[in-house]
């Protein structure tokens, strides 16, 4: 078909969309926005050559996984500092993908606009798919990484580990709220803002690192994540140009951006740096370049005279980026007997590398990770979470422990509200709550459920074990002759306790009327 024909034909489809007259309307998911019943398709493709388009991507896709790596054994070549954090990168994506599902269906039921339905309705396939590549590519480094233990956890523990709980925190607001809320979560923030530091910089980081089929699959989604991004440009636009919505608009697109900003940037800056064993670029150079000027600067900045501003914290979310990562990391490094993944102590050459890349790393983090490397083995009996008073307390609203920027400046505060004491790790997810308490008060941070528990049950009711029913799954090094058992940890009588319980509150939380 000529192009010409083809807009002739994609016009005439709309055509046919009718509002009917024997009932009225009744949408599942109201919102509370005015959208223009008419608008610019961000889309362009009809749903059977759009099917079509996808389905030959997944031949190649899968095609290349099943013949050409499968028979080079290309997994088992990689590195294993770099697979071994898939094990929890990969859930947490594929939950992603499943809540922006859940988002652009009840986009589709929501707004009564034939041009954008069209886009929400392709994505909406787009993130099915990506669900199951994701999920298939989980499958195959099982079976071919040179330790599959590890790699289900990730998807039955999305409530019980407390980096897979933050993510899930933050996607589910794709879908819990106004569907246009969840727009502004998933279009026009995580997807327009994040996904190229996601599936591009660190499909990169992959292939340095030996691994071929993460890119394999991420550079498949990528491609779509692109049309995505002009279905959020085409949401915005459209909500834009009503007044009457701005007010609501700017307050959305500000808690948008901060939910997603405390999770994305800590987690992905952790993966990104920590995880390389060929090194290249830092997640802050990539992050200046992506985020920073590209979204923020070349992106939402040329929306200012529509009335859509940078939103309210994107000045202290900057700054924050230096250190927010290597905070998460000494964290999550400390508590490994809770995760399900083995760990590579940091070498002279990481050392070296950091410090070029952040200048005073060393003196913030360095004394941490040099100690991490000493207690490795089983026999010494020391546990890299004996470095530390306790854990600290998880924040309300993003579930990330109130720790960050970093340590020693850190930006914790405890507030009351409804009878509780709630710690929140920044303004930004303090002016959250303040702004809809419901949504949060109510919520028990990982710590609150598994208060008073300890280590060994934890490790145990979470199965956490080998298939020997002895060994852990996670491990402080790579070593495969020293590896920590259930006894080890039992011999410690580790508590896991919840600080909030004994922190004085700073006063009662000023809810926004």
């Amino acid at each position: 078909m000529k192009n010409a024909d083809f807009i002739k034909a994609h016009d005439r489809v709309k055509d046919f969309d009718w509002s009917p007259s024997y009932t009225p309307p009744s949408a599942r998911y109201p919102t509370q926005y005015k959208i223009p019943v008419k608008t610019r398709d961000p889309f362009r493709h009809l749903v059977r050559d759009y099917c079509s388009m996808e389905r030959d991507k997944d031949d190649r896709q899968y095609g290349a996984m099943s013949d050409v790596m499968a028979r080079a054994k290309m997994p088992a070549k990689a590195s294993e500092r770099w697979t071994e954090v898939l094990k929890i990168v990969l859930p947490v994506t594929t939950y992603a993908e499943y809540a922006a599902m859940k988002c652009t269906g009840q986009l589709v039921d929501a707004v009564d606009n034939a041009e954008l339905c069209q886009g929400y309705l392709a994505q909406m396939i787009d993130e099915v798919r990506h669900v199951n590549q994701e999920a298939h590519l989980v499958r195959y480094l099982a079976k071919h990484a040179p330790d599959p233990e590890g790699f289900t956890q990730g998807f039955k523990m999305r409530g019980t580990n407390f980096i897979t709980r933050a993510g899930r925190a933050a996607f589910d607001a794709f879908f819990a709220g106004d569907p246009i809320e969840g727009a502004l979560n998933l279009q026009v923030v995580a997807e327009t803002a994040y996904t190229n530091p996601i599936f591009v910089t660190l499909t990169e980081v992959a292939a340095a690192n030996g691994d071929q089929a993460t890119p394999t699959t991420f550079l498949s989604v990528q491609s779509d994540e692109a049309r995505h991004m002009a279905n959020g440009y085409a949401t915005l636009a459209a909500i834009a140009s009503v007044p009457d919505n701005l007010p609501r608009l700017q307050r959305d697109f500000d808690t948008a951006f901060w939910r997603q900003h405390t999770f994305l940037d800590t987690f992905v800056s952790g993966v990104y740096d920590y995880f390389q064993e060929e090194r290249g670029g830092s997640y802050l150079e990539a992050w200046t370049e992506w985020v920073g000027n590209d979204w923020g600067g070349s992106y939402i900045q040329r929306l200012e005279p529509f009335g859509v501003n940078l939103p309210r914290g994107w000045a202290e979310a900057t700054d924050r980026i230096k250190w927010l990562g290597h905070t998460a990391m000494m964290l999550f490094a400390a508590s490994w007997p809770m995760q399900f993944i083995r760990f590579d102590p940091l070498t002279a050459r990481d050392f070296e590398w950091f410090e070029k890349k952040y200048p005073g790393w060393y003196g913030h983090y360095g004394k941490f990770w040099e100690a991490f490397a000493t207690m490795t083995d089983p026999a010494d009996g020391k546990l890299a979470l004996s470095m530390f008073d306790g854990m600290p307390p998880l924040c309300r609203v993003c579930h990330l422990p109130c720790v960050f920027p970093r340590p020693d400046i850190s930006t914790m505060r405890v507030k009351d509200h409804g009878g509780r004491k709630h710690a929140f790790c920044s303004e930004g997810c303090e002016y959250a709550f303040r702004l809809e308490s419901h949504r949060y008060a109510m919520n028990h941070t990982w710590l609150e459920h598994y208060d008073g528990y300890d280590l060994a049950t934890y490790i145990e009711e979470c199965g956490l074990l080998r298939a020997d029913g002895k060994t852990l799954i996670a491990q402080p090094s790579l070593r495969r002759d020293k590896m920590w058992t259930l006894a080890d940890i039992r011999a410690q009588h580790y508590e896991i306790r919840d600080p909030l319980r004994n922190l004085p509150s700073q006063g009662p939380v000023g809810l926004i009327q």
